[in-house]
């Protein structure tokens, strides 16, 4: 009788809980002070670090009195649309309070609700309902309440960046400015606090709405780095707990010096690329052969890698992409670009007094690093994904 093979813990690209979700104490103890001090966060990491799992465990995990809702909400498509969300998310965080929708009604004087839902709230009323002046109410409301609401929203900076290619910088900013009256309203304070994520660096679209990044200043940072290599390690053991393929010490490591830069992510295509090599031909006695097969597999699946180039087309003007794309394009061909490369790529693309602004960009939103007085990508999978694309390449 053929055993039966165990794969990984592995979940690659989609939101992850349950035991799935492997914990990141420090960074949850961190969001929870802030909070527990009244504080609003912003989680500003670079993508596929696992902010958006981090967020859903959050919510699993909320105090008894409190209300924790995680949301996506990268589908607001207008100002408009994001007070009428913005709006139904607190209706269902209040209804979740177990005293039922005429409990809630107190707070929403002259509106009939017939359902509350995570997908929006079927309103009574026939008439046209002013949102954003009914948010305003709502949140009075709240404010003399004894209710704690936590909102953690995911995607913001999609909805601003999108607002501005449609040359709506317009609501973006009011969108910013609602964020930031939310913060430094003191009757709101212990009473909601909202926590903020996003896939890009949020202060580089911020500043080419505003002009500046001050909207933002106020959100307390919440540190999300990259698993340390021990803790990387770790993660490996905890993953393969019981799984049919094994590592031992030397083959861990191996694996290890081969991703380098640890986030789940990037952990994840590894594992799961082996175990699927190992179990086509049944064989689950891998060999550092079998580690260095993989890691070409998964450069290979440009799916995994290509959105980090998609990136510099939605979120740069075209001769900003231009000077990044010659930057990474250096740096993936010679392993690493110095300060004077950089300065000069700016001068050829007219973008010398403003360089720096965008090489900040891709260190904020997991590129490249500064290391030793040399900027490089910070996973070898990203510099071979670039060398890749682009084969040809002359200094």
């Amino acid at each position: 009788m053929e055993t039966k093979w165990i794969n990984p813990r592995t979940n690659i690209g989609n939101i992850v809980s349950g035991e799935y979700y492997y914990p990141r104490p420090f960074i949850e103890t961190c969001i929870w002070e802030e909070i527990e001090k009244g504080n609003h966060v912003l989680l500003a990491a670079p993508r596929r670090v696992g902010k958006s799992s981090v967020m859903v465990a959050l919510t699993e995990n909320c105090p008894e009195n409190t209300r924790c809702l995680y949301q996506n909400i990268q589908s607001i498509k207008s100002e408009a649309e994001y007070y009428r969300r913005f709006y139904e998310l607190l209706l269902h965080c209040l209804s979740r309070f177990n005293k039922g929708i005429n409990w809630v009604s107190q707070f929403v004087k002259g509106i009939k609700i017939e359902e509350i839902t995570l997908d929006g709230v079927k309103f009574g009323d026939k008439r046209d309902i002013n949102f954003e002046q009914e948010l305003k109410s709502l949140l009075n409301q709240i404010a003399k309440s004894d209710v704690r609401i936590v909102l953690l929203l995911d995607e913001l900076p999609e909805i601003l960046n999108s607002l501005h290619k449609q040359k709506r910088d317009e609501e973006a900013g009011n969108i910013l400015n609602h964020l930031r009256e939310l913060r430094q309203n003191p009757d709101l304070r212990g009473r909601l606090s909202i926590v903020l994520a996003g896939s890009v660096g949020i202060q580089h679209v911020v500043k080419i709405i505003e002009g500046r990044i001050a909207d933002i200043n106020d959100f307390n940072l919440v540190p999300f780095d990259p698993l340390s290599r021990q803790e990387a390690y770790q993660y490996i053991n905890w993953a393969t707990k019981d799984a049919t393929v094994q590592y031992e010490t030397e083959l861990a490591e191996h694996l290890l010096d081969q991703v380098q830069h640890f986030i789940p992510y990037f952990l994840n295509l590894m594992l799961d690329e082996i175990n699927k090599s190992a179990r086509r031909v049944n064989q689950p006695d891998i060999q550092k052969s079998h580690i260095d097969a993989a890691f070409t597999a998964v450069v290979k699946n440009s799916d995994h890698f290509k959105e980090w180039k998609n990136r510099l087309n939605d979120y740069f003007e075209p001769l900003e992409k231009a000077y990044l794309m010659e930057v990474l394009i250096h740096i993936a061909h010679t392993d690493g670009i110095s300060p004077q490369r950089l300065f000069d790529f700016a001068v050829k693309h007219q973008l010398q007094y403003s360089y720096m602004d965008l090489v900040h960009g891709l260190e904020h939103d997991g590129y490249i690093t500064e290391y030793s007085g040399q900027y490089r990508f910070v996973s070898p999978f990203l510099q071979a994904y670039w060398r890749r694309d682009n084969p040809v390449y002359t200094p």
